[in-house]
């Protein structure tokens, strides 16, 4: 059986895979078509991407796994990403039996870290690779926002600077969230972890965003901030306008309530930019923030699993 003929029969679960498939009344085929099949027919271009194939009883397998240079590079841990497991039939076992082969004459042999970002929808994946070789170490949400139908009381906010890098640095680590991945993963260290964030708000700044925001009220200094990026050349290729908010920090000791703020100013922001939903991802322990997105009016959209394997590196 061919890489397509696995496409096509995994396509009712990899339109789970795709970051918009909460979108309400989506055109499904037009989702999974733009943002998961021709993703993965790209990749087969991508050096730096294998295509592992595993056959057990007749049944093939595909298991399409990313190395990622800059995540090498800065944990200094060779790092890895199964993207997808592509097959083409309904025996647990068989599949449980395919991911052993995959750990064994691949994960194994790299000697090296694997995470995975699995929709809860792919639950049979989720147990097999749970129980032969990876770890749960969190749970992520997206919640989502009709921009269009969004009213909020206004605040007086500016766009971050290259002045304001270290700043927000510091912020980012001090703002840290225990349960994200890099913190939660036993094989990074705390001060990495937060490190990596502080890195992240920086090529934010630089351009790696396409927006950062700040307070700009009198008395608040800049001790928060939200990044989004616009993913405007993806609005065609789906059918709808949606923008991304991705990281975000406030400092509850100086900026105490900033958050809903900074929150709903960027929704307006997207907004005037075109956008008519955007979306976020906070991690399921992370109480606070889901509070203030529902406050503000958000809606929950999907749930993915991240899951790691680390024995061998």
């Amino acid at each position: 059986m061919g890489l397509n003929d696995l496409l096509f029969a995994r396509a009712p679960i990899l339109f789970h895979y795709s970051p918009y498939s909460f979108l309400p009344a989506v055109d499904r085929k037009k989702i999974v078509d733009a943002t998961v099949i021709h993703h993965i027919e790209a990749l087969r271009g991508d050096a730096s991407v294998d295509f592992f194939e595993v056959s057990i009883d007749g049944y093939a397998h595909v298991f399409v796994t990313k190395f990622l240079k800059w995540d090498s590079d800065y944990f200094g841990i060779t790092t890895y990403k199964l993207l997808y497991v592509l097959y083409n039939h309904n025996s647990y076992t068989i599949l449980k039996r395919a991911v052993e082969e995959y750990s064994a004459g691949y994960v194994r042999g790299k000697k090296a870290y694997f995470f995975c970002e699995l929709p809860s929808e792919d639950i049979v994946l989720i147990q097999a690779l749970g129980e032969s070789c990876f770890k749960l170490v969190e749970s992520r949400l997206t919640y989502y926002l009709h921009l269009p139908s969004f009213k909020h009381e206004r605040y007086l906010v500016r766009k971050a600077t290259q002045d304001d890098t270290e700043n927000l640095k510091r912020v980012a680590r001090m703002m840290r969230n225990d349960y994200d991945r890099f913190h939660a993963e036993t094989i990074f260290s705390q001060e990495r972890a937060d490190e990596f964030l502080a890195t992240y708000v920086e090529e934010s700044i630089k351009g790696f965003a396409d927006v950062c925001i700040v307070p700009d009220e009198p008395g608040f200094p800049p001790d928060a901030f939200v990044t989004a990026n616009y993913l405007t050349d993806q609005w065609s290729a789906i059918g709808a306008k949606i923008s991304k908010m991705v990281l975000s920090a406030v400092s509850g000791e100086t900026c105490k309530g900033w958050y809903i703020k900074l929150i709903s100013e960027m929704a307006f922001h997207l907004h005037e930019n075109g956008a008519d939903y955007a979306f976020m991802h906070p991690a399921t322990t992370n109480r606070a923030v889901i509070h203030s997105y529902e406050k503000l009016g958000c809606k929950y959209g999907k749930c993915v699993h991240v899951l790691t394997n680390a024995q061998f590196v």
